[in-house]
């Protein structure tokens, strides 16, 4: 399928730069307009109606997330470009929304690309779903209510972080296990999440786990230790994590 798509960037370069990589490496995509900030992309989108828009997040005005102010539910697919902003990033990971880092890598880019066509032939509700878990992770102060969107292989789960317990990785996979005992396998490993998890509390205590703070129950000395979970399980902590690790506990 032939797809629509605007660009929304304060600068002129990087319209230049991305419209020459999509037409040079991913020639399904037809760029039909081109906007400057939130307030010259509203009418545009509206008169357009893209498929697909890419984003930019640091812009003169408003920052990209504020598009969503005015389109309650989202008719595109977005795909963010952006400066590296660890807090922009974590919100769009926790949304499991795509994003391109500048200056952009084309192999990264026709990946994005790939996936929002696959969104788009699908056109299900998780993309709606994911721009609201996005609207209200960026509106929140208190991190450990932030919502995780967590992509498994019959769809898309949106659970709060403070119900997550423990996260158990699983070769290329990770293990989410949550307060009310379900276990959702996500395809993604545990180093996707880490940085993410450890802005709502969690710690890597070991290279194969991440366990929600306060969750933990008890920690038993060793020569690493480990801790026992609100779940009754036990998670090994490794020597090298372990001073660390009893810092943030106390």
């Amino acid at each position: 399928m032939e797809i629509r798509a605007v660009i929304v960037d304060d600068e002129e370069r990087h319209h230049s730069v991305l419209d020459k990589m999509l037409k040079n490496f991913c020639p399904g995509i037809l760029v039909e307009g081109n906007a400057f900030s939130i307030r010259e992309a509203v009418p545009i989108i509206e008169e357009k109606q893209p498929h697909l828009v890419f984003l930019d997040i640091e812009m003169p005005g408003g920052n990209g997330f504020t598009i969503f102010d005015h389109f309650e539910e989202p008719p595109f697919q977005v795909i963010f470009t952006t400066a590296f902003d660890l807090y922009a990033i974590n919100a769009i990971k926790y949304a499991a929304l795509d994003y391109l880092l500048k200056p952009i890598n084309i192999q990264e880019l026709k990946n994005a690309v790939a996936r929002a066509e696959k969104v788009l032939e699908k056109q299900s509700k998780e993309n709606i779903e994911k721009i609201q878990a996005l609207k209200s992770n960026i509106q929140l102060e208190d991190r450990s209510l932030t919502k995780i969107a967590l992509r498994s292989s019959d769809g898309i789960d949106f659970v709060e972080a403070k119900d997550v317990i423990r996260v158990e990785a699983n070769q290329v996979y990770s293990n989410f296990y949550l307060q009310n005992g379900k276990k959702i396998l996500v395809s993604k490993p545990l180093g996707e999440f880490e940085s993410m998890l450890e802005s709502c509390n969690f710690f890597r205590v070991h290279k194969s786990h991440m366990v929600n703070l306060d969750h933990i129950v008890k920690y038993v000395k060793g020569k690493g230790g480990y801790v026992i979970m609100k779940d009754g399980s036990n998670v090994d902590v490794s020597v090298r994590k372990k001073e660390k690790f009893l810092k943030r506990l106390v």
